[in-house]
């Protein structure tokens, strides 16, 4: 058998490469572009390295966000890139003692501030170390093109893997590197497993080649929703307009999770509701922003205004860039089912949590 990772090695064998590339987008049921299909062998193989060969460490790290819902669940039918991760916030922080440490990093804003400001230096240190494993485990590879580097002014929370392409790259959606975005605040857990591989690997014209697959650690189902939620209810409600540029996309994936009978229901979910709205409540405070509201029956998912109609937008840029696996509904349509979903999960929430 044939590793997908030779081919990368030997100039010799690149056009067996870009035919392999060329193939995997005739057979993709939406012919999903080369570019997109390169991208995600590499996407596969970072997960693989962090969480087969255990680069990560010992912490506690949860997969989430658009890549974890098109891997682990099929949720969502749009090609995601970027590889969102989760470090238990007491882990990081080496707490033995979650509860008091809680209490005592939430008991007031002067805490809060220092709180934060240690975890920016632990997550900064901790990915700092982690580029370091990964370079090292990247040059074992032995192909041009391929390291790791530490986001400038990102705080640790951002981790950029260059990769070599050998497709043409003709979209300004799509980043040319895969973004690593860690998360030192939030939780870890808990988590499900789940084994993913990339879209090549399913074509059984290809089965003599050996693509990487790993085993990683979602984030539980409930958590996921609801952090989701909750974010199309700061993005609606914040002060200040957010960038709009790859916005979109959390539409339509809350669109996308409330129309699945098996991910999760928010209304079963109250413990993660109410996780998450502690959570976000403390340690991302936003002017204009009240995540208590939520607790309340008061969720907001679609703003109002300019700041909707620049998201439209977005929307239309993400399908000009086929960053979905077909033609996905208008964002109006989107946009009229989120308001419909707002309308019974308040009633829910009423219910579940006065007894209305």
């Amino acid at each position: 058998m044939t590793d997908i990772f030779d081919l990368y090695r030997d100039p010799k064998k690149h056009d067996e490469l870009k035919a392999i590339l060329n193939l995997g987008t005739q057979k993709h049921p939406a012919g999903l572009a080369q570019n997109f299909l390169e991208k995600d062998i590499w996407v596969a193989e970072v997960l693989r390295l962090l969480y087969n060969e255990n680069l990560l460490g010992t912490h506690s790290t949860a997969f989430k966000g658009g890549t974890a819902l098109s891997k682990c669940w099929r949720a969502i039918e749009r090609f995601s890139e970027d590889i969102d991760l989760s470090i238990h916030w007491s882990d990081l922080a080496g707490e033995a003692d979650e509860i008091a440490a809680w209490e005592q990093s939430t008991e007031n804003n002067s805490q809060k501030k220092k709180f934060r400001k240690r975890q920016t230096k632990l997550l900064t240190e901790w990915s700092t170390d982690l580029i370091d494993r990964l370079n090292e485990r990247l040059a074992q590879y032995e192909i041009d093109g391929l390291r790791a580097e530490l986001e400038p002014g990102s705080e640790g929370e951002k981790v950029n893997v260059h990769f070599p392409r050998l497709s043409s790259y003709d979209s300004n959606y799509q980043l040319d590197y895969i973004l690593l975005e860690f998360g030192g605040r939030n939780r870890g857990r808990p988590t499900v497993s789940h084994e993913v591989g990339c879209y090549l690997a399913e074509l059984e014209e290809l089965q003599a080649i050996a693509f990487p697959q790993a085993t990683v650690a979602a984030y539980h189902p409930g958590y996921v929703l609801w952090e989701k939620l909750t974010a199309l209810h700061q993005f609606s409600t914040q002060e200040r307009d957010p960038d709009p540029h790859r916005l979109a996309r959390h539409w339509y994936d809350v669109d996308c999770l409330l129309q699945q009978e098996d991910f999760a229901n928010p209304l079963d979910e109250t413990v993660a509701m109410k996780d998450v709205v502690a959570m976000k409540g403390q340690r991302w405070a936003q002017r204009g922003v009240s995540f208590e509201e939520v607790l309340d029956g008061r969720l907001i998912l679609v703003p109002e205004g300019e700041r909707l109609n620049q998201i439209a937008a977005d929307h239309s840029d993400a399908i000009e860039g086929r960053m979905f696996f077909g033609v996905p509904d208008d964002f109006e349509t989107i946009v009229s089912r989120l308001r419909e979903s707002q309308d019974w999960i308040n009633t829910g929430i009423g219910q579940v949590t006065h007894g209305k």
